[in-house]
């Protein structure tokens, strides 16, 4: 048998047809998982012709699987190939895109033909969808219904307002005054507070809250002094602040 040298190693001719036949097994295999690719994506784009609701989940879930193969390197034994599965979730990830524009580019088209054809129709259906918009909508195709919504939502909007407005605050805005108090003062970082509110501090209604309290802090002097405040205090749910509207310390 001939023996061949190649860069100070010897290597018999099994060797060299070993290694011919590696090169030509992994050029079919290459072969394999392109016409494998190219047949996934016909798959998914005949799909897509037929019915792009239909292939859009398709892809979404494909893309899951390849996505949890790529991860866990577990999945159906042909794609446990975490490069294999790679390039089989990049298809379906460019598909489950695709998918998902046609299918909102599609149901434009239709709402735009039933929105001229068929008002209410269309209404109906765009509220289950974007609420935001059917309101919006809701103005240009019928402003008696609309009007009695809008009417319908600021009071269900003052309601929820009034809703977080409860009597649990009351010490929250205690709190919250405390900080306008302090600036009336002579010297402000040495106020002290109790940890109680004075009585009459109450829930006024409408988000409104009185305060009554007292305070020790020096005076102009360095002499510490014990004072009083009363006041109101506003709570803006929408913003989660605070706003004093009455404040007499003394």
């Amino acid at each position: 048998m001939a023996d061949f040298v190649s860069r100070g190693t010897v290597m018999t001719s099994n060797d060299i047809k070993k290694q011919g036949a590696t090169v030509v097994g992994a050029f079919v295999r290459s072969q394999k998982l392109i016409l494998e690719l190219i047949a996934f994506g016909f798959a998914l784009y005949l799909l897509q012709q037929s019915n792009v609701t239909a292939q859009t989940v398709v892809a979404m879930l494909l893309f899951c699987v390849f996505a949890f193969t790529l991860v866990t390197g577990k999945c159906v034994p042909h794609f446990r190939h975490r490069g294999k599965a790679l390039l089989f979730l990049i298809v379906a990830g460019f598909f489950s895109l695709q998918g998902a524009v046609l299918f909102e580019e599609q149901r434009e088209a239709r709402w735009a033909d039933l929105r001229e054809s068929d008002p209410a129709a269309y209404l109906e259906e765009l509220r289950d969808v974007d609420a935001d918009r059917w309101f919006a909508e809701l103005r240009k195709l019928d402003p008696d219904t609309h009007a009695v919504e809008a009417e319908n939502r600021a009071v269900q909007a003052q309601a929820d307002r009034l809703a977080e407005c409860s009597d649990e605050k009351t010490a929250l805005a205690y709190v919250m005054i405390q900080e306008d108090v302090r600036r009336s003062l002579h010297a402000p970082s040495t106020a002290e507070f109790p940890g109680r509110f004075g009585i009459g501090t109450r829930n006024m209604g409408n988000c409104i809250y009185q305060v009554v309290g007292h305070f020790d802090a020096q005076n102009g002097f360095g002499a510490m002094i014990r004072g009083t405040f009363t006041g109101t205090t506003e709570y803006f749910p929408e913003h989660g602040s605070w706003r004093t509207l009455t404040l007499d310390v003394q």
